[in-house]
Order: structure tokens, then C-alpha cells, then sequence
């Protein structure tokens, strides 16, 4: 008997996918995390943003605080009423 010829090609071709697997397991968790990090550094720095004008401004404008807008800007209600909607039967 002799050598398969199919060995060869099998046998690099499993090194080829497994080398590409072991890439993609390490490539993307590793930028999904940056990716991540990222987005959770952009939220920090516009709550650090919102709050430094919250303070600037003397309270929170949306909450009719104290601030500079506050006065232009109409009250919210204290009480919150639920209108169900209106179902038909047609």
C-alpha cells in the first residue's frame, strides 16, 4: 500500500482552520472589550459633562431646579395621570 494522497492536503488544511480559529478566539473578544470600554468611557465622561453643568446651572433644569433656565422652562407635573387609550370595536 501506499501513502494516501488525500493526507497531505487534510492535514493542512486542519492547521489552516485551526490557526484561524485560534485567531478569531483571541482577536475579537479582545476589541469586543475595547469596543466596550470605549462606550462605557464615553457614557462616564457625558455624566461628568451633565453633572459639572447641573452644578454650574444650581440644580437640575429638567427637574425645574434652580438654575439659569430654569425660570424659561415650564414646570413638569408632580403627579403623573395614565390615559388608557380608547380601543373600538369596528
Amino acid at each position: 500500500m501506499g501513502t494516501a494522497s488525500w493526507a497531505i492536503p487534510v492535514g493542512v488544511l486542519a492547521a489552516l482552520c485551526s490557526a484561524c480559529f485560534i485567531f478569531i478566539w483571541w482577536w475579537f473578544p479582545r476589541h469586543y472589550q475595547k469596543g466596550v470600554q470605549a462606550d462605557m468611557d464615553r457614557v462616564d465622561e457625558e455624566r461628568r459633562q451633565r453633572e459639572l453643568a447641573q452644578q454650574q446651572m444650581g440644580g437640575d433644569v429638567e427637574l425645574g431646579g434652580e438654575g439659569a433656565n430654569a425660570a424659561t422652562m415650564p414646570k413638569k407635573p408632580t403627579t403623573f395621570t395614565y390615559q388608557p387609550p380608547a380601543y373600538t370595536s369596528y
